[in-house]
């Protein structure tokens, strides 16, 4: 269970039981991180990944960033009450959410808002490579009004409109539409990520919301945004909606208050929206931190070390109360042991069969094995690797402890001492 990949999936069970897709997320996500780091930086490049071919124009946090809070965390998932939902997605970047509406819903009319000259060739090939081709994307940034507006590029997913002259940073003329127009019909979603321009154009639309069933909106928050932020939950509430207010990014609070990197926001929040109470019944993980996957990466990583750091059963009861476990148990294992195949031998535990692995539980259990003070991995092991390869691979399944010694000898007559420790 303590190898990582084996951690994540115990975590991942725990999580969503029926999402059959977590563990490759979690992969692909750790995939990205290793492969790239998570530092945003501008490098264009295509990539495979997830069944779909998609072509970047910075790597770092964004792709990253796409698996965490689109496919993990389903932060802008909504539950349509049709099969041809209508989804306004303002601020499509390079298509991830629009890709991730259309596998779940093929028949979803999806608008997709992307006023950056740098990313709309990318969005377009991205939806069309992708079997969402009939995806109507429109090059403008969603406003208040029809017209142009200088628009602050960073070659990232952070570029925003803007009135104020910044030599600084790389800006261009863009195409702007009011959002009110694409409201004179029922919309199903409204997902909305248009850096810092949301506050203003919810209040424009304000009387239009009427035909909107769901919305998810990414609110850049600062000190100068707070009054308009609470005008826009204000507009919302009377539009009829539901609310509900979470954290994308670090906590701050009277005693955590992170430095704020330059051209970033001190908060960034999801403001969720509905009206039909089954919005909400996919449960999710409360327990994922709000600040994303990373954390739970990270402590995974943590505990992995730990694990192969171990030398003694103290260290790896240390690692148990680090992952919050409350009863731990060590036990010697009494001679002999029975002869299975090949490099395989067996001892029951019938008093463990409840949390053992069985056909429905690939890894429940949390037993370690020992050879004298040295960790045997990997548990959860094949039987035929067992017994094939050996090499202390083992398995605790049913009633029965399968496992091979270290060097493939016998475990009767080798003078060595075999302990489980497990949770109780």
């Amino acid at each position: 269970m303590f190898d990582l990949d084996n951690l994540l999936e115990q975590f991942l069970k725990n999580i969503e039981p029926d999402n059959n897709h977590l563990s490759e997320y979690f992969k692909a996500y750790r995939f990205i991180v290793d492969k790239f780091g998570y530092e945003p930086i501008i490098q264009p490049g295509q990539i495979q990944i997830l069944g779909w071919a998609l072509e970047y124009r910075s790597i770092g946090a964004t792709l990253p960033n796409f698996i965490d809070q689109i496919l993990i965390r389903r932060l802008n998932d909504f539950i349509p009450d049709n099969d041809r939902p209508l989804i306004l997605d303002c601020g499509a970047n390079i298509g991830f959410s629009s890709l991730s509406y259309k596998r779940q819903s093929p028949n979803a009319r999806i608008i997709a808002f992307e006023p950056d000259p740098e990313f709309v060739p990318l969005l377009r090939r991205n939806l069309e490579r992708n079997s969402a081709g009939d995806v109507e994307v429109v090059d403008a940034a969603v406003w208040v009004e029809n017209g142009t507006s200088q628009w602050h590029s960073e070659g990232i997913d952070a570029s925003h409109l803007s009135a104020e002259t910044d030599k600084t940073v790389k800006t261009t003329t863009v195409r702007t539409v009011d959002l009110g127009d694409y409201l004179n019909e029922p919309v199903d979603l409204i997902k909305m990520d248009i850096e810092g321009a949301e506050y203003d154009v919810i209040n424009h639309v304000g009387k239009k919301l009427k035909n909107v069933k769901a919305m998810s909106i990414e609110c850049h928050l600062d000190q100068k945004k707070i009054v308009p932020f609470g005008k826009m939950l204000g507009i919302l509430s009377a539009a009829g909606f539901q609310l509900s207010i979470n954290s994308f990014g670090a906590w701050r609070d009277l005693i955590h208050q992170p430095p704020v990197l330059a051209d970033h926001h001190e908060n960034y929040i999801l403001v969720s929206a509905w009206r039909d109470s089954t919005q909400s019944a996919l449960t999710h993980a409360s327990w994922i931190s709000s600040a994303g996957v990373a954390p739970i990466l990270d402590y995974a990583i943590h505990i992995r070390y730990i694990i192969q750091q171990a030398s003694a059963p103290l260290d790896i009861l240390k690692s148990y109360a680090l992952s919050g476990e409350k009863a731990i148990k060590s036990v010697v294992l009494n001679r002999p042991y029975q002869k299975e195949i090949g490099f395989s031998w067996a001892i029951r535990l019938e008093d463990l069969k409840l949390s053992a692995d069985d056909g429905e539980h690939l890894n429940r259990s949390t037993l370690l094995l020992y050879e004298d003070d040295k960790l045997l991995q990997p548990a959860h092991a094949m039987h035929d690797d067992i017994r094939n390869l050996g090499a202390g691979r083992y398995s605790h399944w049913n009633e029965e402890l399968y496992f091979s010694t270290s060097d493939g000898s016998d475990p009767n007559t080798n003078g060595r001492v075999y302990r489980i420790i497990y949770c109780v």
